[in-house]
């Protein structure tokens, strides 16, 4: 049983590099205690990267998803696409 899992815990943090939340609360902790600009500006655009390649909305929008649960998709989607922009705007604003 121990095997199984580890192997599922490998699994699910190898997955959670590409949830937008998990860089989202990485900015934000960056941003307390006072990191590089560089490190935002990058962070901000994989998670700008992330909004706008969201598999969820392509694979809703490939598969004939309804409206309403495309709209979902989308509107997240573009939150978390817009959230990224923001952050990379305020890393390149703010004085070094």
């Amino acid at each position: 049983m121990k095997p199984h899992t580890t192997r599922t815990g490998k699994c699910i943090s190898g997955l959670s590099k590409w949830c937008a939340y998990k860089h989202i609360y990485t900015v934000i902790s960056t941003l307390i205690r006072g990191g590089k600009m560089s490190d935002l500006t990058r962070a901000g655009r994989n998670i700008a990267l992330l909004g706008l390649f969201c598999p969820i909305f392509w694979f809703s929008l490939f598969t004939g998803a309804d409206g309403a649960s495309l709209a979902l998709h989308a509107t997240h989607s573009g939150i978390v696409f817009c959230f990224g922009l923001v952050i990379v705007v305020v890393s390149l604003i703010k004085p070094k």
